[in-house]
């Protein structure tokens, strides 16, 4: 398969040749070494009691600027400081792919998702910051159903812009606790309610950090709309991505984003603006 040409001021970069990435010596690892083994025997005390900011853990989880620092250099250190194109296909529920389409994302704070539907319709979804626009064959969508997670979280280059990006979706960058999603320990931005016995857990705005890899594993909006990363996964072009995204609406069947392509994008941040919400569609891919 060849590599698309440019759609709407956005191509991949893949038929130019490879970048070179700036690659940085992971200072994160000496977080890591300071607390790992501390933190496996706190982390089995939580889930034990049943806490999730358990008061002795509190004094051995690192400060909160320095996880930020270490959750950015992750970020760089698998090529996602860049705007990046990912070619995906969209499942609703156990059932086959419903749609296909293109993704991108820019570090800044900007995401498009653009899906064609196997029913003959497109789909555009629009991220800027924390306002989410949608529309469907042109038209704007009044209550759209979020299909696309802000992937930037997992682009910001620095602590501070990860910082400020977790406080604009309602994340308290300040308050972290312990928590553990399927196979992860996790550092846990915003904080966690405790699940209680045989109840499902409230959610929180949050953001979920592998403690070993500093990888972000969910995210939890104010809306209560969860984004579920899968394994991180070399994509080739010096870039590591999530090979799916789960998507949990309250009240909606679950979704999910199979990424089959990632590379480094030719994508401006004026290829983000809400006029190509209502712009011809491109054709089907």
């Amino acid at each position: 398969m060849g590599e698309p040409a440019t759609r709407d001021g956005i191509s991949s970069r893949a038929a130019r040749g490879r970048d070179s990435v700036t690659r940085f010596q992971p200072a994160a690892s000496l977080i890591r070494l300071a607390h790992r083994i501390a933190l496996a025997h706190l982390i089995a005390l939580a889930h034990l009691i049943g806490l999730g900011a358990a008061t002795p853990a509190v004094a051995v989880i690192p400060n909160p600027m320095k996880l930020a620092d270490a959750a950015a250099e992750a970020n760089s250190d698998a090529g996602r400081a860049v705007p990046l194109w990912f070619e995906v296909s969209l499942r609703l529920g156990q059932g086959d792919a419903m749609a296909k389409g293109t993704l991108a994302t820019h570090p800044t704070g900007l995401a498009r998702l653009e899906l064609h539907s196997r029913r003959g319709f497109v789909e555009r979804h629009l991220l800027q910051g924390d306002t989410y626009t949608a529309s469907r064959n042109g038209k704007p969508l009044k209550d759209p159903r979020p299909f696309l997670p802000p992937l930037f979280l997992l682009q910001a280059t620095s602590g501070d812009t990860l910082r400020a990006a977790l406080e604009s979706f309602g994340i308290d960058a300040d308050r972290v606790v312990l928590g553990r999603v399927g196979e992860h320990d996790c550092y846990v931005f915003g904080g966690r309610w405790p699940a209680r016995s045989g109840q499902e857990e409230r959610r929180l705005p949050s953001l979920w950090v592998d403690i070993e890899s500093y990888e972000v594993v969910r995210i939890d909006g104010r809306d209560g709309v969860r984004f579920q990363f899968g394994p991180s996964t070399d994509f080739g072009e010096g870039v590591r991505a999530p090979r799916w995204i789960g998507i949990e609406v309250p009240g909606q069947p679950p979704a999910r984003l199979e990424v089959i392509r990632v590379a480094p994008a030719n994508a401006p941040a004026a290829a983000f603006g809400t006029e190509w919400l209502t712009a011809l569609p491109s054709p089907t891919p």
